[in-house]
């Protein structure tokens, strides 16, 4: 069963998503007690994924909400978020040891912290778990089914890959990050993913959203704009059948092509493909079938750093999972992700070595809150922007 799916709440969004977006606005709609509350959400990622989804679920909360700031607690509401702290064997930045600022926002922003895991022992993890939130469900009337799960995954994850088809039936709702290696083009040096790379990857990917047993719109997934081009380029774009929207495939963009070259600035893309599977004529052709993108384009022209990048596209990624698992809309949930994105950007700090995301406090979801309402008055529509930018980037 879907959660957030309250008459309420499908009230506000279908208010929300009903009027052109470039007039949007988050209407007020509280919660009431005794309402469907979320199921939970299980990270297996960083500190910035697990703060990422907590600060868009607060955020979203402020949004719909009409009670007066002075009534609000001294610190934002907790989130029913199960956190399992990835590490990569390899990876011994990440070894370093969180900070007292970090390790207080995670206490507040979520109600369990689970033990640190690595990419290898995924299974493991994923069992731990489910055992959990099934002894969640068991004893408390507050949640709805089967968890939620929230990942990121690289290429090369054959493990992961493995324990996530294993498992995937057990959780609602499942969000996916997928990272890449891109390498230089033998041509002309342009950054992009290998042809045979992004094959695989699309069928990895296409047997996770393979099965008859998936709910429509059960699942999200998020990537940057080189690996989407690559995989088109490759005929590997997974077709979900409904999976990752109710009557298109949607994809989330962390960044975004301009007049041809990849910038990676605060903005970010949503693309629809619209197959038709009855239609043996490039009914499944995604170039063919590209629907509309949505641009959420910010006035700001600053460019992410890179000892930042990889933090803010994984609180993006996160935030996108948690809104779209909630039950909201995929163009509200990415004016939200955005806002997210550009929030750990603005706020996170760095000593050169490690990232220190934002607090979790009303300050960031504030600040988060501003830049959602000004997203949603921003938003661009533009049919088949997929395919304008495959032939901007270069391929033919």
């Amino acid at each position: 069963m879907r959660v957030f799916t309250t008459v309420l709440l499908l009230r506000a969004v279908a208010a929300f998503t009903s009027v052109p977006y470039s007039t949007r606005s988050f209407l007020s709609a509280p919660l009431n007690a005794g309402e469907t509350c979320p199921s939970p959400l299980i990270i297996a990622g960083s500190t910035s994924e697990c703060l990422g989804a907590a600060m868009a679920l607060c955020a979203k909360d402020e949004l719909l909400n009409s009670e007066d700031d002075k009534s609000r607690p001294p610190v934002p509401p907790s989130q029913m978020i199960a956190f399992f702290n990835e590490l990569s064997d390899d990876d011994q930045q990440q070894r370093r040891a969180l900070s007292s600022g970090t390790v207080s926002s995670i206490q507040n922003a979520i109600y369990f912290l689970g033990e640190p895991t690595s990419t290898d022992n995924t299974e493991q993890m994923l069992s731990h778990a489910l055992q959990l939130t099934s002894r969640i469900n068991q004893s408390s009337d507050s949640s709805d089914g089967s968890p939620m799960l929230h990942t990121s995954l690289h290429s090369n994850d054959k493990a992961k890959f493995d324990a996530l088809s294993m498992t995937r039936n057990r959780f609602s709702f499942v969000g996916l990050h997928l990272k890449t290696k891109l390498t230089p083009s033998n041509d002309d040096g342009k950054i992009m993913l290998p042809r045979d790379d992004a094959e695989e990857l699309g069928n990895k990917l296409q047997t996770l959203l393979d099965g008859d047993s998936q709910s429509p719109s059960s699942a999200a997934v998020t990537m940057d704009i080189r690996t989407h081009l690559a995989m088109l380029q490759a005929n590997s774009l997974p077709r979900s059948r409904g999976m990752l929207g109710t009557n298109s495939d949607v994809w989330a963009i962390v960044d975004c092509i301009k007049d041809g070259i990849h910038a990676d600035n605060e903005d970010s893309l949503l693309f629809e493909y619209n197959y038709d599977y009855d239609d043996p004529f490039g009914g499944c052709d995604p170039l063919l079938r590209a629907g509309n993108a949505y641009s959420i384009s910010t006035s700001s022209s600053e460019y992410i750093k890179d000892f930042h990048k990889q933090q803010v596209m994984e609180a993006f990624s996160a935030a996108y999972t948690a809104l779209m698992g909630s039950g909201m809309d995929p163009v509200s949930s990415i004016c939200i992700a955005n806002s997210v994105k550009r929030a750990f950007h603005k706020l996170g700090s760095t000593d050169g070595i490690s990232y220190e995301p934002p607090p979790y406090t009303w300050k960031t979801i504030d600040l988060i809150v501003q830049y959602s309402r000004t997203a949603s008055e921003r938003v661009v529509t533009v049919n088949g922007l997929a395919r304008k930018m495959y032939k901007e980037f270069g391929y033919r």
